[in-house]
């Protein structure tokens, strides 16, 4: 036998236990690959929708704990505007709200005239107008919700008329919905200020052009944070909390089964211990036996891998479809992610057999022959 064959006979030999220990690992995996995804997809749903209306920069309040806590007086946007190189600076307020008493869903109030409203591609319907209590949707959310043009929806406990349905590419503003900025101020009591406000530069785009303007607007809102779409989310303590919290379950769930893989590969090795005094009468050197015994554990994690990145995927999928996670979440899986998954398994099989496998090259071949 090779050295890859007689390790999966003898995990084979005792295929309840090895199915439940490769099970463990699949589960752990999958929490790590679905933990790091939603997590990180959080934060990609929210830099990637703020920027898809075509907005540049975004500047918010200083150590904001989550998005929609921040606030900026409204009249900062004009001063903003005024700087060279910036064609429009739109104050937006957001806020999370339950559709119909159903949905969780991102509503976002955008001033009259601003420019946000022309980067909106409408699959039908017309953009709201000033004064109403008219509604664009994302396209997922009215086709979750069964919304069309005509229909009314409650959003903050006020009905209002869906108008437009709007077609959009990132997972946020496909379940947002789109109103005029003075009703939600008065809906939520915040009146004169806002969120964020979004930043449009000059088109078209100028390396040198865009660096001073992004300089001066560093200067003339010096109170606030000035950022570029991409690193927005970054500078939100929200985001690092629910990072550290993923990253800490994922580390518990993967130490668990590097226990787990332990656990099952020590009980084999008491075991076969007469199978082991066998494989040392005749010749095999510990180090012989000690590959074989980390070979085990290895195929246990890898086999294990394989499955629960599926099973994390699947997870991430289901999580991101609930209604109550709409436009909050997304399935979100890159090529880092599933390396690191495969790197700690890879570290987890041998990590888990290293104990069993030191106490098998330890044991004597006479005292082993005996204890059968």
């Amino acid at each position: 036998m090779n050295g890859l064959t007689l390790p999966i006979r003898n995990l084979l030999s005792q295929p309840v236990r090895t199915s439940l220990t490769t099970l463990g690992v699949a589960v752990a995996v999958a929490g790590f690959i679905s933990l790091t995804g939603l997590t990180q997809g959080v934060e990609h749903s929210f830099s990637a929708g703020l920027g898809e209306p075509g907005v540049d920069i975004i500047v918010s309040a200083r150590d904001s704990f989550n998005l929609f806590s921040g606030s900026i007086p409204q009249g900062v946007a004009a001063q903003l505007a005024k700087v060279e190189g910036v064609a429009a600076a739109s104050p937006v307020l957001v806020n999370v709200t339950s559709a119909d008493d159903n949905a969780s869903i991102v509503v976002a109030g955008w001033p009259d005239g601003s420019p946000l409203w022309q980067g909106v591609t409408l699959l039908g319907g017309r953009i709201p107008q000033p004064g109403k209590w008219e509604v664009v949707l994302g396209n997922v959310i009215a086709d979750g919700l069964g919304k069309k043009v005509g229909d009314t929806i409650s959003l903050v406990d006020q009905p209002y008329t869906v108008v437009g349905i709007g077609s959009f590419t990132t997972a946020l503003n496909q379940n947002i919905a789109l109103v005029p900025l003075p009703g939600l101020q008065e809906l939520l009591g915040r009146e004169d200020t806002v969120t964020l406000i979004e930043v449009q530069l000059a088109r078209p785009l100028d390396p040198a052009r865009d660096a001073a303007a992004k300089a001066e607007l560093t200067r003339v809102a010096a109170r606030y944070q000035v950022s570029d779409t991409d690193q927005f989310t970054s500078n939100i303590r929200f985001f690092r909390l629910i990072q550290a919290i993923g990253s800490t379950v994922s580390l518990v769930v993967l130490v668990m089964a590097t226990i787990a893989i332990a656990n099952t590969l020590l009980m084999s090795v008491n075991e076969r211990t007469f199978e082991i005094g066998i494989l040392s009468a005749l010749g095999w050197p510990p180090p012989r036996i000690l590959r074989l015994i980390l070979a085990e554990g290895t195929v246990i994690s890898v086999v294990g891998g394989v499955i629960g990145i599926g099973l994390g995927v699947l997870t991430m999928d289901l999580v991101s479809r609930a209604e109550v996670a709409a436009g909050l979440m997304e399935s979100y899986i890159t090529p880092g992610i599933v390396v690191e998954a495969l790197i700690a398994v890879f570290v987890a099989g041998p990590v888990g057999a290293l104990y069993p496998a030191w106490r098998a090259i330890r044991l004597v071949p006479a005292e082993a022959l005996r204890r059968n």
